[in-house]
């Protein structure tokens, strides 16, 4: 079984991850940045991905997302959010910080084809051309 970590405070997202995920990935939601650290350093913890959701990325996220990665270097760490034009940061900057993006709305199966492909890698770098998935 493969354990997936999500960030968000979308109570209805965590309930859709649930349901569409179950049986094939375990799903542990937290929905606070101090509780999310404590339970990755857990030794409960297995999580191999984390997918962190954020309605508009900050340079807080930015910060909390690269102490993640110094900590945990093997977590894969996917963002998501809901893409719109004008925005605070540059794409090229929150490509830094993660494995992937995901552009909200998403579809499962796109997410689900990002987790196994960070899960068992093969020759993938961050945030690539790949890794950014637009849903159309």
């Amino acid at each position: 079984m493969n354990y997936i970590c999500l960030y968000t405070t979308d109570t209805d997202l965590a309930e859709a991850f649930q349901l569409y995920y179950e049986g094939k990935y375990r799903i542990k939601r937290i929905a606070e940045k101090s509780d999310l650290l404590k339970y990755l350093g857990s030794p409960e913890c297995k999580c191999q991905v984390l997918i962190f959701d954020s309605s508009n990325p900050t340079a807080q996220d930015f910060h909390f997302l690269d102490k993640i990665k110094q900590a945990f270097p093997e977590l894969k760490v996917i963002i998501s959010y809901v893409y719109f034009e004008e925005k605070n940061f540059s794409e090229s900057l929150l490509a830094t910080h993660v494995d992937a993006i995901l552009y909200k709305p998403f579809d499962f199966g796109e997410v689900d084809r990002r987790v196994q492909k960070l899960i068992q890698p093969t020759e993938h770098s961050p945030a690539s051309d790949d890794s950014v998935y637009h849903h159309s």
